[in-house]
């Protein structure tokens, strides 16, 4: 009788190698990868899109809010309609609305061109974009904007030829690597998914595929940077709208001086620097005295003149650090930061005076004199808060103005 163990059996047919585990499945893991990593690159141009379109919206509706406050101030539909004209003009905006404080119509604007794609508009502008008009604290009226996808239509359409032409690459190259499945197929499948993956996480554009050693992923490899040239030009491109937009927010358009909006923000950041420092900085209301008469008697092109020549000769006399900017249709506020012994906010009131009042040569040949009144507050003597600072230069400027009138 044999008593010794019997010795197991090997199962060799039971299992596979790797090798033909990889083989089987490699055709549809290899399509669903590189289709998935194409998804993903037109998903993130889309999302970026989305958030640039949203933002240029945003800062349109910013801009159409400075340029009818005024008009709301005395509900005006004449200048609220010529306040919106310069959005008008920008593409891409489908309908404009100014309301007053009580959400009653003051004037609207729809484009004429039709949009030439509904579905696309209710995806991207599914809503319009709000933005509350106020002056001095108040809320005074609200304006309304609606996108439409006339600037959207191309760069989209672009997307899904270049998604697709990459999906008929990688199809028409998986055929063929399905039997030849090693190690230098892994390699590049590694480099298109690092790539894009760094595009859906961090939106980073610039990356390219680096050449490759396999023919048809290389050919995939240049769609997909034809894909990611695309969404970087379209992402340079809103960056461009974008500063372009940022610029029209904070600035006058016809002066070129910061507006309203630009200066509450470098005020705030005055008062802050100043509170820390234990500094002072003064802070000059001008009013310009007869402008009115210069819009009677020359019109409003002579106006335009007028002013743009206040606020070059008011930026003339300010020192190197000095912030001004234009507020109102003839108001004009100067920040004289910092303010020290050897330096009198009055005695530049009294410059800007001087300067003021050289002749201005307007369109039609005549010559003007203006005149300004000047009110002067202190930080901290007057206040210390922003508030507090603009009522008393507000009031020493019509406290001037008075005496002028006396005078």
């Amino acid at each position: 009788m044999n008593d010794q163990p019997t010795p197991p059996v090997e199962r060799i047919g039971t299992r596979t190698t790797l090798q033909k585990l990889l083989s089987r499945f490699h055709f549809g893991i290899t399509l669903f990868a590189v289709a998935l990593s194409g998804l993903t690159i037109l998903l993130a141009g889309v999302t970026a899109l989305r958030g640039y379109a949203d933002r240029n919206m945003e800062l349109a509706a910013q801009l159409g809010a400075y340029g009818v406050e005024p008009a709301l101030v005395f509900n005006d539909p004449q200048a609220a309609r010529e306040g919106l004209e310069p959005l008008t003009r920008i593409p891409g905006i489908a309908r404009l609305r100014v309301l007053n404080d009580v959400g009653r119509p003051v004037t609207e604007w729809t484009s004429p061109a039709a949009d030439p794609a509904p579905m696309l508009t209710r995806i991207f502008f599914p809503h319009p974009f709000a933005v509350t008009v106020q002056r001095n604290g108040s809320a005074i009226g609200t304006i309304e904007v609606w996108g439409d996808s006339s600037t959207l239509i191309d760069y989209v359409r672009l997307g899904l030829l270049a998604g697709l032409g990459c999906l008929l690459v990688t199809a028409f190259g998986t055929v063929f690597l399905a039997r030849r499945f090693e190690y230098e197929l892994v390699k590049p499948l590694n480099e298109i998914a690092t790539v894009a993956h760094d595009v859906r996480l961090h939106r980073r554009f610039d990356k390219r595929v680096q050449p490759l050693g396999i023919a048809e992923l290389d050919r995939l490899g240049g769609d997909i940077n034809a894909l990611l040239d695309e969404l970087q030009g379209w992402q340079g491109h809103m960056e461009s709208e974008r500063a372009i937009l940022a610029h029209r927010a904070s600035h006058d358009p016809l002066t070129a001086m910061p507006n309203r909006a630009a200066f509450d923000e470098q005020l705030a950041l005055h008062i802050e620097a100043a509170e820390a420092r234990g500094s002072r900085f003064a802070l000059l209301f001008i009013d310009a005295d007869n402008f009115k008469a210069a819009n009677d008697n020359f019109g409003h092109a002579a106006g335009d003149a007028v002013l743009v020549a206040l606020s070059a000769r008011i930026k003339e006399t300010l020192r190197k650090g000095d912030f001004a900017a234009r507020i109102g249709g003839d108001e004009f506020i100067v920040i004289i930061d910092p303010l020290d012994s050897e330096t009198r906010a009055e005695n530049l009131a009294g410059r800007i005076r001087g300067s003021v009042a050289e002749p201005v040569l307007l369109p039609g040949g005549e010559t003007y004199r203006a005149a300004v009144s000047i009110g002067v507050a202190t930080f901290p003597d007057h206040g210390r808060n922003a508030t507090a600072l603009l009522t008393a230069a507000d009031a020493a400027m019509y406290a001037d103005k008075l005496t002028s009138r006396s005078r």
